[in-house]
């Protein structure tokens, strides 16, 4: 573990060194004036199975994302218009076969090879409605929130882990055709409504996010999401609701049947307790059991920015998470299953504006619901830079 953390080290001070530089020069040729935004970042974690779990061990994984944003009003004077473009890489692998459990402790893994991800492009019209089209993912505008992204595991890092565990939600890095519309009324109400296809190779990470084509036999993704931003007793706060139906012909965990709709729905509320601490509660659902492995999932976090007053930007996080199996997932494993809880508790140390470092601590109760694995505690830690 010592020699993986100073690989961490080592490796991204080098990143962070050759790609500021980079963008000094790319600054200096003014492109985000003439229109050209680009971005870049990479993410590693490193964590161990120390005790519990299947297997004592570590793991190492990840994540480089490059690109552009173009704004056309700017480039073309295409007036309310910008674009996507990006990359990703993926390396390294995860815990949770070792651990065995269904929630990945290192949240960069899933999709461990190279992809061409984002090319959308965006437009607004007028101040209130927006429209996205391209290959792009339903996590990019749903059921996310930026208090998730500081969790190591990943049961609601990026979005809410239930979700993808159906494998019916297009997910980075996986990218796919899609529309989304955005109607933003005023400062407090939002709604959006996406369509994404759903290929049965969807998940193939050998196709590299290249395989532009569309079959008939291709299921269908529609989310529907509702955000009300606002005060809950004099604090602010975020609320959102939503649902994602797929329709097409659904596998069952029970390989000789097949479904045809499915549907999840899903929750969060956030509120800033006392200046800078904000706790957050999630919930999803589905009522298709025979799909879903996790029918449902719930998440409860607290994110305290400057916790101590020299560190002002530094942030104190925890999570904790229950997810319960389905009688058609207890039934693939010859025995009943009980729900499973990921505790995590996590110290973000803000270096720069662009890095940052994460040690974590997991606790894993009941993986895999079995209750024939012992809990499993995994120390980890997290390297970001991004430009």
């Amino acid at each position: 573990m010592k020699k993986l953390i100073v690989f961490f080290f080592v490796f991204s001070s080098y990143t962070l060194l050759a790609q500021t530089q980079e963008t000094d020069s790319l600054q200096g040729k003014n492109w985000t004036r003439n229109g050209i935004s680009p971005f870049v970042s990479y993410v590693s974690i490193g964590a161990s199975n120390v005790s519990g779990g299947l297997d004592q061990t570590s793991r190492y994984a990840g994540q480089f994302y490059a690109g552009f944003q173009l704004d056309f009003e700017k480039i073309l004077e295409w007036k309310g218009t910008r674009a996507r473009i990006s990359i990703i890489n993926r390396h390294g692998h995860g815990l949770s076969n070792e651990v065995g459990s269904v929630f990945e402790p290192l949240n960069v893994v899933g999709g461990q090879n190279t992809f061409f991800y984002d090319l959308s492009v965006e437009k607004d019209f007028g101040n209130k409605v927006s429209f996205k089209l391209g290959r792009t993912t339903a996590a990019d505008d749903f059921s996310g929130s930026a208090l998730y992204y500081y969790s190591l595991n990943n049961t609601v890092n990026g979005v809410i882990r239930a979700l993808l565990l159906d494998g019916l939600m297009s997910t980075f890095p996986f990218p796919t055709w899609g529309a989304r519309i955005k109607y933003k009324p005023n400062a407090k109400h939002q709604i959006q409504l996406g369509s994404y296809q759903m290929s049965k190779s969807i998940f193939n990470d050998k196709k590299h996010g290249l395989d532009f084509s569309y079959r008939s036999s291709d299921n269908l993704s529609i989310f529907f999401q509702y955000d009300w931003l606002g005060q809950i007793a004099n604090r602010n706060a975020r609320v959102y609701v939503g649902a994602n139906q797929v329709f097409g012909t659904l596998a069952n965990l029970n390989p000789v049947h097949e479904s045809n709709y499915f549907i999840r729905f899903y929750g969060h509320v956030d509120v800033e307790l006392i200046q800078d601490l904000t706790s957050f509660l999630t919930i999803s659902y589905s009522p298709h059991g025979e799909i879903a492995k996790v029918p449902f999932q719930s998440s409860f976090g607290l994110n305290w920015k400057g916790v101590f007053p020299s560190r002002t930007d530094d942030r104190m996080v925890f999570f904790a998470t229950v997810g319960s199996f389905s009688d058609a997932w207890a039934t693939t494993k010859g025995n009943e299953l009980s729900p499973e809880v990921v505790l995590e508790l996590g110290y973000r140390f803000k270096i720069k504006d662009y890095f940052g470092v994460q040690p974590a601590l997991q606790y894993d109760i009941n993986p895999g619901g079995s209750e024939t694995i012992d809990n499993a505690l995994i120390p980890g830690i997290l390297i970001e830079a991004s430009f």
